[in-house]
């Protein structure tokens, strides 16, 4: 089993997409994020797609929803393009979407690799069933009590014990291949009850959790008090709680790194572009409703027409990571990877 399932270093398998970026032409993506509804069944405070708070996202309706013709036009594209996978995710709920398990059924029927982040909420029934065939399955979680999870998710405490349940279930039921993991967003309500949490977590048959800070206007200032004990806690619990069958992976990084790009090129748009509920493809998700981030639109055209445009390869060209990206960059370590390859001298001197 790889060692680092978030490893930035992934694109060293796809050399023909290495090749393209260095040589300027356009291939199509190998995954690809799909945004198919933005409506969503909690209203968690620490949300990025509420624009107000993140001061990202801030163009997003939550009225938009993608038509079934038009996904699945995208998905038979995607087949014929050869585009290895997909990850249906937020906006809002993806498991709102009401066609949502014929579009599990398209994806895999059409040879591409699935993938899902939920908030667990819908994880049941017929959804389930379509999903433990998934690659995985990524449950936004981050709270270890019915308390601090209405607290958070303005949610009814009882809802709580609903997602526990389909957790559970899930984690029986799922193919031994598909990987059932949690985000777990660290905030200022949560801070205090790591260790607590992550052994909690352990309990429901959780296979790996990935731990990240909350992010909003004022990210550093945020942080300061609470980021020492949450390293020493997230430290001592991959000490004392991390298994073999249950990692605990790091991605707290409060540095001035994450708010400004090093590079002018962003080479992961090339590699793993959102679709919105909107019908605009964007950059990355951390741009998705963004209209800096818009590298074309589907609604009037297919995807595979809008990739290989000339005004796909020009915006390709033209956007500039370092002027237009001062944010939290989702893959601003794979964007420096890809820089240092790309950059690279070639020869047999390995």
């Amino acid at each position: 089993m790889p060692a680092n399932k978030y490893s930035n270093s992934k694109i060293v398998w796809f050399n023909d997409k290495l090749i393209s970026l260095r040589e300027n032409y356009v291939t199509p993506p190998i995954y690809v994020r799909i945004k198919p509804i933005n409506r969503c069944t909690h209203k968690c405070f620490f949300c990025v797609y509420n624009g107000d708070y993140s001061g990202m996202h801030e163009n997003m309706s939550k009225k938009d929803i993608l038509d079934r013709d038009k996904l699945f036009e995208i998905l038979d594209d995607f087949k014929e393009l050869d585009v290895k996978a997909i990850t249906y995710s937020g906006g809002g709920e993806p498991l709102l979407y009401p066609n949502i398990i014929d579009t599990f059924k398209k994806t895999k029927d059409n040879g591409i690799d699935l993938s899902i982040i939920t908030n667990g909420q819908l994880l049941n029934g017929d959804r389930m069933k379509e999903l433990i065939n998934a690659k995985w399955v990524r449950i936004s979680m981050d709270y270890s009590d019915e308390k601090i999870f209405s607290k958070s998710r303005f949610v009814p405490e009882k809802i709580f014990f609903e997602i526990i349940e389909n957790i559970r279930n899930f984690s029986i039921l799922k193919n031994e291949n598909c990987d059932l993991s949690v985000n777990y967003i660290i905030t200022k309500l949560n801070c205090e009850t790591i260790i607590e949490s992550m052994a909690f977590l352990k309990t429901l048959g959780i296979d790996n959790v990935r731990i990240s800070p909350l992010w909003n206007h004022d990210f550093i200032d945020y942080h300061k008090d609470i980021k020492n004990k949450v390293m020493a806690d997230i430290e001592y619990a991959r000490k004392k709680i991390q298994t073999e069958e249950f990692k605990i992976y790091d991605s707290y990084n409060i540095t001035e790194e994450q708010l400004k790009r090093k590079y002018n090129k962003c080479y992961s748009m090339q590699i793993i572009p959102v679709i919105g509920a909107d019908g605009n493809v964007y950059t990355c998700h951390n741009k998705a409703y963004d209209n800096e981030g818009i590298i074309g639109n589907v609604n009037d055209k297919s995807f595979k027409e809008m990739w290989f445009s000339e005004e796909t390869h020009k915006f390709f060209n033209n956007f500039n990571a370092k002027n237009t990206c001062n944010h939290q960059c989702a893959n601003n370590k794979k964007n420096s990877f890809i820089e240092d390859i790309i950059n690279g001298y070639g020869d047999n001197f390995v």
